[in-house]
């Protein structure tokens, strides 16, 4: 292995949008590279392309002569390794066990580290330095400790080409200098390094050679005197700056020269708000840019709502007349009803509970994915269904223990009842600062659902059949209620819980860049999460106690609005309402229409939304691109 990389003809563009084309570009043994252009200009997309983590539209990539691609991926990481901007471990890990990482290339089997892997990484650690750190935890070291671990695990990887996508970002200027003079080190050893930075004087006095990028092209290639000069920067920067050469040692250092009088960059005047003299792009068709379009989005997914709620009563396995129906409804006296009048008796509140359980299922479902950051998470993420499914089977299976309170049946106060059990329980966990981990605050969630499904199954076991035959009908979830009186039970926590996630879909934009980024912002992320898990929490466990666990209606439908509505929480969360009481409605007329053969009995919804939600789930997973 010789340590050279090439790239020759490359074309990448992400979906007609940004595009990138270069000709050419090298790294050669024992130098250091670096790319330095204006953000957004394609220099991390180059490096993802140079190791062939993605894949370009035309050209290629050679590693050591060999087109990059046709090689395995575990040759590739034995001869390079990419470190990207951040890279923060989900779970706490000791800096000698991180660095030991870097070996797995070099592994089989169970991958589990030798003598000679120890050394290895000891050595490692003792050319960045951090060897008296190794059995820190990684989040207790400071950013440039942690760098120079990542570096060490690099390292340890044992390389003959290395590619780093900013890795002095954040760093104070003590640490971006000891990066790269490790870096320097690393490279008399022979290894090529290709580096992204942003620190133009940096790279002035590290880098063997600079290649600066614009707009997914390369401007020049050359040693820094030839490429950092203030005529070649001034245009692709849009800011005048200062190239001064050290008499001593032929340095170059970059200054920004900054006229102070000025609102904008020197010789570009500001228009419309928008630095560089270009105008402010137009309002994308996805975006909230007015009230008028939020209005007007708003209204769209309502009026689906509104046509699933009028063609919902059409449907089932029995033909009505639906005008006549709500003539005699209206008109007559409740013992001289029709046929058509005594069905849609019995399909109105279904609609109803339809429309409330959809608007519940599909607005805690944005919410939770957005508080979490976590695109798989739904109303039954945090366990609180199957605590309710819980009180449900165990009201079933003893009646002498249930009872009811107002207009709730015994099955009604026993789901509801551990439903807020498992609310209070989450509430709890929140305070004691087990939320204060995202993946703290799953597993225990996900803890309390695998529990109660395991006391599900021993109710279900001591049962005897008929009994256990109602708790399956019930357990696969379904909007068959005799009337209005199984519908009232679910308003009050419905409509607590649908209040408190839609006055916190604003902060949750917040929420969603991080806990530190919110703060900065003036949002308390932990306080919005706990007030959003606990209302979606609150409205899932109302309409779970009536119609039983329904799946899927929280996970798909707010993915499938923020493919039509963009991120926009002050939108997914509202319309992700809307459209899973549309959906669930439609899909519980649908399974009103199937009848299924010999058993004399419908399907019940719970069972065709996860028939239908899986597969499309599926579906649109397999086609997202990055």
């Amino acid at each position: 292995m010789n340590g050279t990389l090439s790239a020759s003809k490359l074309k990448f563009s992400y979906n007609g949008g940004f595009s990138l084309q270069v000709e050419s570009l090298d790294l050669r043994p024992g130098e250091i590279h670096a790319l330095i252009g204006p953000n957004g200009c394609g220099k991390s997309t180059l490096l993802r392309l140079m190791l062939g983590m993605i894949k370009p539209a035309s050209g290629n990539v050679r590693l050591d002569d060999v087109e990059i691609l046709s090689l395995p991926v575990q040759e590739v990481a034995r001869r390079a390794a990419f470190l990207p901007q951040q890279t923060t471990p989900v779970f706490a890990a000791r800096a000698r066990d991180v660095v030991l990482l870097g070996r797995h290339p070099w592994n089989r089997g169970l991958g589990l580290p030798g003598e000679e892997d120890r050394l290895i990484a000891c050595e490692a650690m003792q050319r960045m330095r951090v060897d008296a750190l190794q059995d820190r935890f990684l989040d207790t070291l400071s950013g440039g400790e942690r760098q120079r671990v990542m570096l060490a695990s690099i390292l340890a990887q044992q390389p003959r080409v290395i590619l780093l996508d900013e890795p002095t970002s954040s760093l104070d200027i003590h640490h971006q200098v000891e990066v790269f003079q490790l870096l320097r080190e690393e490279a008399k050893r022979g290894v090529g390094i290709l580096v992204v930075t942003h620190d133009l004087t940096l790279a002035g006095h590290f880098a063997d050679r600079i290649t600066l990028m614009n707009a997914g092209r390369i401007v020049c290639t050359g040693k820094a005197a030839e490429v950092l000069r203030e005529e070649t920067l001034r245009p692709v920067y849009g800011v005048n700056v200062r190239v001064v050469t050290s008499p001593a040692d032929g340095m170059v250092s970059v200054i920004p020269s900054v006229d102070r009088g000025r609102d904008g960059p020197p010789g570009r005047p500001l228009r419309n708000g928008a630095p560089g003299g270009r105008a402010l792009p137009p309002a994308e068709k996805n975006s909230m840019s007015s009230w008028k379009s939020y209005a007007l989005t708003i209204a769209l997914f309502a009026a689906a709502g509104v046509v699933a709620v009028m063609l919902s009563p059409h449907f089932g396995a029995e033909k009505i007349n639906f005008m006549q129906g709500v003539r005699e409804m209206f008109s007559i006296p409740r013992g001289e009803w029709g046929v058509s009048a005594g069905i849609l008796a019995l399909r109105l509140p279904r609609v109803v509970l339809g429309l409330l359980a959809g608007i519940a299922l599909g607005g805690a479902g944005a919410a939770f994915q957005s508080a979490l950051r976590n695109p798989l998470a739904e109303p039954y993420t945090l366990g609180i269904a199957s605590a309710s499914s819980l009180g449900a089977v165990i009201a079933l299976s003893c009646p002498a223990i249930s009872f009811s309170i107002g207009f709730m049946n015994g099955t009604q106060v026993w789901a509801m009842g551990l439903a807020l059990c498992g609310v209070l329980f989450l509430q709890i966990a929140c305070r004691r600062g087990w939320g204060h981990s995202l993946t703290g605050l799953l597993l225990t969630g996900f803890t309390m659902g695998l529990v109660s499904a395991a006391l599900i199954m021993l109710v279900r076991f001591l049962a005897n059949p008929l009994t256990a035959r109602a708790m399956d009908q019930w357990m696969v979830g379904g909007l068959e209620v005799s009337g209005w009186r199984d519908v009232t039970p679910c308003l009050p926590f419905w409509l607590i819980g649908v209040v408190l996630v839609l006055i916190h879909a604003r902060e949750l934009n917040q929420v969603e860049m991080g806990e530190e980024m919110a703060r900065g912002r003036g949002v308390d992320a932990e306080k919005v999460r706990r007030r959003v898990l606990v209302g979606g929490s609150l409205a899932t466990a109302a309409v779970v106690a009536v119609t039983g666990p329904i799946g899927f209606v929280g996970l798909l439908v707010p993915h499938m609005v923020r493919r039509i509505v963009g991120t926009d929480e002050r939108l997914v969360v509202p319309c992700s309402m809307l459209a899973g009481a549309a959906v669930l409605v439609l899909a519980d007329a649908a399974a009103r229409s199937i009848t299924l053969s010999g058993r004399g009995a419908e399907l019940p919804v719970g069972i065709l939304t996860s028939l239908i939600g899986g597969p499309v789930f599926l579906f649109l997973l397999l086609r997202r691109k990055s």
